[in-house]
């Protein structure tokens, strides 16, 4: 899957835009083109409402933003459903669990949906990540960092051919982070997928193969 950008700038970044950007108003620009792409900004600079305008929940915004050629806004419903279930995952800044289920809960109607994963493979990342104490607890009792853990395991249970990941580790201490790191990792190599992750600075657990500053 190709995720290419032309022109593009999101509408309420249009009039204050400088000219100084990797991303922005950019021709033919490949996003994914790379195993690891890491796109770096400050905070309010549209890292979150590009991802968002890539996975179709965002409309404002000039120029256009294709995958495998196609304009997605001509993508209806069922294009849309498709997409979302079988080639492209992401883990949300905002999180969007579902704060009356429990964590497992949330994981299991991800999962569900395709029975991607074994319940052994999602325990296996529910252990890693230290969450067993907490998985059936609603995710509205859980701190932002608990959160952030149980959003990356449902991220993984789907196929996709690339994941979306907008500041994935914000509220994770560096060791939670770079375990969460290395099951992301380790999984997209499974399915030969691409990685896209947004930041405000390149951490020092990973390195990207390619850098795009906003």
């Amino acid at each position: 899957m190709q995720i290419t950008l032309n022109n593009f700038i999101p509408n309420p970044l249009s009039e204050t835009f400088s000219g100084e950007s990797d991303v922005w108003k950019k021709n033919n620009l490949v996003l994914n083109d790379a195993f690891v792409t890491a796109i770096i900004s400050e905070s309010g600079k549209g890292k979150s409402s590009l991802l968002s305008s890539i996975y179709g929940l965002r409309k404002d915004y000039q120029g256009e933003i294709s995958i495998d050629n196609k304009d997605i806004r001509t993508y209806d419903l069922v294009n849309w459903t498709y997409l979302r279930r079988v080639r492209l995952s992401m883990v949300f800044q905002s999180l969007q669990l579902f704060p009356k289920l429990t964590a497992m809960e949330n994981i299991m109607l991800k999962n569900s949906l395709r029975n991607h994963k074994t319940m052994d493979e999602i325990q296996h990342w529910i252990s890693l990540l230290g969450m067993q104490p907490y998985i059936n607890q609603t995710a509205a009792t859980l701190s932002f960092g608990q959160q952030q853990r149980i959003a990356i395991i449902r991220a993984l249970c789907q196929p996709y051919t690339t994941i979306l990941l907008d500041e994935p580790f914000s509220h994770l201490d560096s060791a939670n982070a770079e375990i969460a790191w290395e099951i992301i990792t380790e999984e997209s190599k499974s399915k030969q997928a691409n990685i896209i992750i947004t930041g405000l600075k390149q951490t020092n657990f990973f390195a990207a193969d390619k850098i795009l500053i906003l």
